[in-house]
């Protein structure tokens, strides 16, 4: 088993590149077409890997978990088990350390919400944890949305990793217009549940005016597609958006524009309990996740 000591572990509001994930329609870098790895393997020699973290070159140093030696650094892609799920995970060219490890807590969220689901839709699903996730927990159909093909890849090979690939399909297609195009083809009201999980759309406090509208413009579109009763869990990763709480405001005004009511089940959750807040840094409090049912 490896541990990772990388630079830009979490997504925070220190870090200004505003990336991809299922937003821009330029396609990401990522290993297309890899083996993934499920071996552990023995720690021959030191060596460093070099990844991406924010928008610099940094160097990253592996080590074995159970001796703390210094290990060589994975290539291609490697495989890890997150409670109970397999994913695929590009280290070395997959946005920041390849997998968003502070959403673990809500992934199992959103596994228990899925029973008994018909259709779920992972809105900016970058490698599928959310969508698997669901499918894991008996969603019948799961439609995965990303602009990013080389992140698809890994998602489809994640959904045969974990057996459930006739639940678990996924579309290269950008948030807004995959929505408007869903709405436009008649799904208003079919969705059990919708998990919208953008990137940092406002990467510091200049960038609210102009990230609020968006942020209402895709709620509201996945509260047209929900139907009566069905689960809106929305998440934004912005912490400029966080430290003043208005992604509570943001469903309100897009409830309000779709004309639906909404109740939020539970106060808005945050990244998992392995990612502790330093009281003398606010500016590491960047994750809202609001759960709630639409009317």
């Amino acid at each position: 088993m490896l541990s990772l000591e990388l630079g830009g572990k979490k997504r925070n509001s220190a870090d200004d590149e505003e990336e991809g994930k299922g937003w821009s329609e330029e396609t990401e870098s990522g290993a297309d077409g890899d083996d993934v790895d499920t071996e552990d393997e023995e720690a021959a020699a030191p060596a460093d890997a070099h990844v991406k973290s924010a928008s610099e070159e940094v160097t990253t140093y592996c080590y074995d978990a159970k001796t703390g030696e210094r290990c060589p650094a994975p290539t291609g892609l490697t495989a890890v088990m997150e409670g109970g799920v397999k994913y695929a995970v590009d280290l070395e060219r997959g946005h920041k350390t390849g997998f968003y490890v502070d959403q673990r807590d809500n992934r199992a969220m959103v596994r228990a919400l899925a029973a008994g689901k018909n259709r779920v839709m992972d809105v900016c699903c970058y490698t599928g944890g959310f969508a698997l996730n669901a499918a894991l927990g008996g969603a019948k159909k799961v439609i995965g949305v990303d602009s990013s093909q080389p992140a698809l890849d890994i998602a489809t090979q994640n959904a045969a990793l974990n057996g459930v690939s006739k639940s678990c399909s996924f579309v290269n297609a950008e948030a807004f217009r995959h929505l408007d195009a869903c709405i436009e083809a008649g799904q208003a009201g079919t969705y059990d549940m919708i998990i919208l999980d953008p990137p940092k759309l406002a990467p510091n406090a200049a960038a609210v005016p102009r990230a609020v509208p968006k942020y209402v413009g895709m709620n509201q579109r996945a509260m047209k597609l929900l139907r009566p009763g069905g689960l809106l869990v929305t998440c934004s990763c912005s912490g400029a958006i966080t430290q003043r709480g208005l992604l509570t405001e943001v469903v309100s005004a897009a409830a309000a524009s779709a004309g639906r009511r909404v109740t939020m089940l539970g106060a808005p959750r945050g990244a998992g309990g392995d990612q502790p807040l330093d009281p003398f840094y606010p500016e590491g409090n960047y994750l809202t996740v609001i759960v709630c049912r639409v009317a």
